[in-house]
C-alpha cells in the first residue's frame, strides 16, 4: 500500500482488512472505531449547541475533534510499526551476526508496535470519558448516539489492548514491559463500571 489508509474508502480499508496482509490489522481497526466514536460524540455536540453556544459545548466539540484526528493518525502509525516487525521478521539468520542483528531490530521494531496501540488504548479512554460527559448535554434524538460512540470508544480501548499485549508477549525487557503493561491497566482501569453508567443513562432515555 502506497497511499494512506485513512485516505482510502471505507470499502478499500476492509478490503485491505480481509486480505491475507499483516497489516492493515486490530489495531488499525481499533483505532478507526475510536475515530467513528469521536465523530460521533463531535456530531452529538455540534447538534446540541445549535440551542446552547455556551463555551463549554464548543471546547466539547473541539476536543472530539482533536481526538479524532488522533486516531486517524493512529490508523497509520499503527500499521507501519507493525509493517516494521515484519520486516524484521523476514530478516536473514543463517549466522550469528545476523541472528544477532534480527533479534535486536525485532525487538525494537515489538516495542514500537506495542506503545502505538498504547496511544490507542490511551486516546480511547479520553473519548470514553468525554463521552460520559457528553450524555449532560446530548439531545434526546442524539442520546442513542453518544451511546454509540461510547461503544466505539470502549470497542477500541480492548481492541488496543489486546495489541498491546501481543506485542509485549514478545518483548524480552523485563522493565519495559512492566512499565507498559501498568499504563495500559490504568487505561483500562474502571471502564466496566464507566460503560454501565454510561449505557444505563442512555437507555433510561430511550426506554420504551
Amino acid at each position: 500500500m502506497t497511499d494512506r489508509l485513512v485516505e482510502r474508502t471505507v470499502r478499500a480499508f476492509s478490503d485491505d482488512l480481509a486480505s491475507d496482509r499483516p497489516v492493515p490489522g486490530g489495531g488499525s481497526a481499533a483505532a478507526y472505531a475510536g475515530a467513528m466514536g469521536a465523530a460521533l460524540a463531535a456530531m452529538v455536540g455540534r447538534i446540541s449547541a445549535r440551542k446552547d453556544e455556551s463555551e463549554q459545548l464548543r471546547a466539547f466539540v473541539d476536543e472530539m475533534d482533536n481526538l479524532r484526528a488522533d486516531f486517524l493518525r493512529l490508523v497509520d502509525d499503527d500499521s507501519a510499526a507493525y509493517a516494521r516487525v515484519a520486516e524484521a521478521m523476514k530478516l536473514p539468520r543463517k549466522t550469528d551476526e545476523e541472528k544477532s542483528a534480527r533479534t535486536e531490530r525485532m525487538q525494537a521494531a515489538l516495542l514500537a508496535a506495542a506503545r502505538v496501540p498504547l496511544d490507542i488504548a490511551k486516546t480511547s479512554r479520553r473519548l470514553l470519558d468525554a463521552c460520559e460527559r457528553g450524555t449532560a448535554t446530548a439531545t434526546p434524538a442524539t442520546v442513542s448516539d453518544i451511546g454509540v460512540g461510547a461503544l466505539m470508544g470502549e470497542a477500541a480501548l480492548r481492541g488496543a489492548a489486546l495489541n498491546v499485549m501481543i506485542n509485549l508477549a514478545s518483548v524480552k525487557d523485563a522493565a519495559q514491559v512492566k512499565s507498559l503493561s501498568e499504563d495500559l491497566d490504568r487505561a483500562l482501569e474502571g471502564t466496566d463500571e464507566q460503560r454501565k453508567r454510561i449505557m444505563d443513562f442512555v437507555e433510561s432515555r430511550i426506554a420504551r
